[in-house]
């Protein structure tokens, strides 16, 4: 069982890492969706990969928080040819690539529940929404480095 839980962990750390690259080469395209439309696709997304109702809203919730405290007056040149809505879109694709191919469904090892410092809000976390955590910080931080000023 701990491997399991290693190899969880170090697929989260790749992903994080994998994150960086592949936002530096998308970084000077738009999004072809509205971030509308991409919250509805990773909502979807996360109820068909084994994510509950209430994990997917506390998940979704916490996510449009934080996009929507990216302001559109930090936008770099690149990005504000293409606009808040899309740098914001940007993180959800981000996070789409590297969540998924995630396809345990629920009862996995990822269903587990670990005592956290409280990142969101909550103090108990299961792994998959600690994977949705970090990985979802890896593209934030992403669109920060390059579609925003400072």
């Amino acid at each position: 069982m701990d491997r399991k839980r290693i190899g969880i962990v170090l697929m989260g750390v790749m992903l994080a890492l994998a994150c960086t690259s592949s936002a530096a080469y998308g970084a000077a395209k738009c999004s072809p969706q509205s971030y509308r439309q991409a919250q509805a696709t990773m909502t979807s997304r996360l109820l068909a990969t084994g994510y509950s109702k209430p994990q997917a809203i506390f998940l979704m919730r916490n996510a449009d928080r934080m996009t929507s405290a990216l302001r559109a007056d930090q936008l770099n040149d690149k990005a504000r040819a293409c606009g808040i809505d899309s740098a914001r879109a940007y993180v959800l694709a981000c996070l789409d690539k590297q969540l998924f191919p995630l396809s345990a469904g629920p009862g996995s090892p990822l269903d587990e529940t670990k005592q956290t410092k409280g990142f969101w809000g909550r103090k108990r976390l299961t792994e998959r929404e600690l994977l949705f955590v970090s990985d979802f910080h890896a593209c934030l931080g992403a669109a920060k480095e390059f579609l925003f000023r400072g």
